[in-house]
């Protein structure tokens, strides 16, 4: 917002001086196209073209700027995150290559240094049933994730994953 007030005092400023170089240039050009010798046509025209193009000059760097602000905001917005992204990427890699324990120190770390985030702990309690076959420390990493979050959703959707990931065992959820 305060960077279209910016604009905006720019534009007004522009438009004082512009607005009036267009308004002779206009007038100049009737002026022109309304006869008279050759030369008198020619040398109206010249000064009313200079007239109109000084004025558009002069008008198009703030609206260019106006126009172009809420469309620039999508490549390179002015909002940015208070702290990095977390890095899921390394244990997952580690997870695919079969280094189950690394990552689920990679998950443990993200968990601890992103406490709201509730992805962490659907990656480790699906590590733990499909990779380690440990159903009891994926309820406690369950009961961890649930004290953990504080966002009713994501509870919510950390309950489900953990009821959808632990029925592929076979076994019943444990609350």
């Amino acid at each position: 917002m305060d960077n279209y007030r910016e604009i905006l005092v720019s534009l007004a400023i522009r438009i004082v001086i512009g607005a009036p170089l267009l308004v002779v240039g206009w007038v100049m050009l009737g002026r022109a196209q309304a006869g008279g010798g050759a030369l008198q046509v020619y040398a109206l025209g010249l000064f009313a073209c200079a007239g109109i193009i000084s004025g558009a000059v002069i008008l198009a760097f703030p609206l260019a700027r106006l126009l172009a602000e809420p469309c620039g905001s999508l490549f390179y917005p002015v909002k940015r995150r208070s702290r990095p992204v977390p890095m899921y990427s390394i244990p997952e890699s580690k997870r695919a290559r079969g280094e189950y324990e690394e990552a689920m120190a990679g998950f443990e770390a993200i968990a601890e240094d992103y406490p709201e985030e509730r992805r962490p702990y659907i990656e480790m309690i699906d590590i733990a049933i499909m990779n380690l076959q440990d159903p009891e420390r994926a309820n406690e990493i369950y009961r961890r994730g649930m004290a953990c979050l504080t966002n009713d959703d994501d509870k919510q959707a950390l309950a489900t994953m953990y009821s959808a990931i632990r029925s592929r065992l076979g076994a019943k959820p444990s609350n």
